[in-house]
């Protein structure tokens, strides 16, 4: 779909129901084509994104940059197969997306250890986690970094490597917040939007005022916000509702998602967003009781998720549902509406 001349909003399949395609953003330039995220590294991501290009009369060596929203493998995984097309493709991130995939995805080894010992914590039987290792029941984590690419050196991952052999190319450019970024008639400022992950990226194209949000906003459905092991001492909920305030400040003419369709009052829409968040701690607050000290666990067994009840869920996704029940929590403790009471095993909250 054209979205004005020169840009195009195309679709390239994800394997899943609920999220069936990623919306990738085509730029027409002189010297090729610009990219804001393409999707998954699947054979048939990649069929769909050089079928788009052909639309155009383009192929996918034609593909000169692209800017990529966070480290989520239904954002990046393309990216190797593109550096694969063009190897002078040049990558854009935040600086503080990579330094994440760095920090948390390149030691997988370590990083699997650290959240095994903060799911126990927060409740989880570690029989179940056990039980989820021996049939690779997990989620996608260490990728392979692509070879001969500008990249930091990766071991193979154990158990819960990506099926897909996610891989990651060190950025090119490696964005700060307000940063410019211009190519042909295009210019952008980067827009740092962190809680779906520490260093989401929004762009604003200043030209004709659009916005391309990526997972921070999308139009129907609510980004997962989640507090993880290695974020302790954090606020994801916190930045991610600071986030949407500030991408609405921009009131753009058309905000540009990354699922779904097209976002035409992007202030409406973050506004949902924070009264949807709003709830959301009314009910885990409510979920934590008067009967004492109960788990993250405990808690995200007793409110309501869109795709079932807790205990129905792999690991993967109670890592996901319980991350999501903390951030609230941690939210709601900084409010002092409640208290964070822990041992050597187990932490446990109360209302205050």
């Amino acid at each position: 779909m054209e979205i004005l001349p020169g840009l195009h909003q195309v679709k390239t399949p994800m394997p899943s129901p609920a999220l069936p395609y990623v919306l990738a953003y085509i730029f027409e330039c002189d010297d090729g084509v610009g990219l804001f995220d393409a999707g998954f590294g699947t054979p048939e991501a990649t069929a769909a994104m050089t079928a788009e290009l052909a639309k155009l009369g383009r192929t996918p060596s034609d593909i000169r940059r692209i800017m990529i929203s966070h480290a989520h493998p239904d954002h990046y995984g393309m990216t190797p197969w593109i550096r694969e097309q063009n190897p002078d493709c040049e990558v854009v991130m935040l600086a503080r997306e990579w330094q994440w995939v760095v920090d948390r995805w390149i030691d997988n080894t370590g990083w699997t250890r650290l959240s095994d010992a903060w799911l126990v914590r927060h409740g989880l039987p570690i029989d179940e986690i056990e039980e989820a290792h021996r049939q690779g029941a997990l989620a996608p984590t260490s990728p392979r970094v692509q070879p001969g690419a500008p990249a930091v050196e990766v071991p193979r991952a154990g158990p819960g490597t990506n099926p897909s052999g996610q891989r990651y190319v060190e950025p090119d450019v490696k964005l700060r917040d307000g940063e410019s970024y211009e190519f042909d008639r295009w210019s952008f400022q980067a827009v740092w939007t962190p809680g779906h992950t520490p260093g989401h990226l929004c762009m604003f194209e200043r030209q004709h005022r659009l916005m391309f949000t990526g997972d921070h906003v999308l139009p129907y459905i609510s980004p997962n916000v989640s507090l993880h092991a290695d974020q302790e001492g954090t606020s994801p909920l916190s930045d991610f509702r600071a986030s949407l305030q500030k991408v609405a400040d921009f009131r753009p003419e058309l905000a540009l998602p990354a699922h779904e369709f097209t976002i035409g009052d992007l202030g409406h829409r973050c506004d949902v967003l924070q009264h949807h968040h709003d709830g959301r701690l009314e009910e885990v607050f409510t979920a934590i009781g008067d009967e004492g000290p109960v788990t993250a666990r405990e808690i995200s067994m007793r409110v309501a998720w869109n795709t079932g009840p807790f205990e129905d869920f792999n690991l993967f996704m109670k890592r996901s549902a319980l991350g999501e029940t903390l951030s609230h929590l941690q939210l709601l403790q900084d409010e002092e509406r409640v208290r964070r009471i822990e041992d050597a095993d187990r932490v446990g909250w109360v209302q205050a």
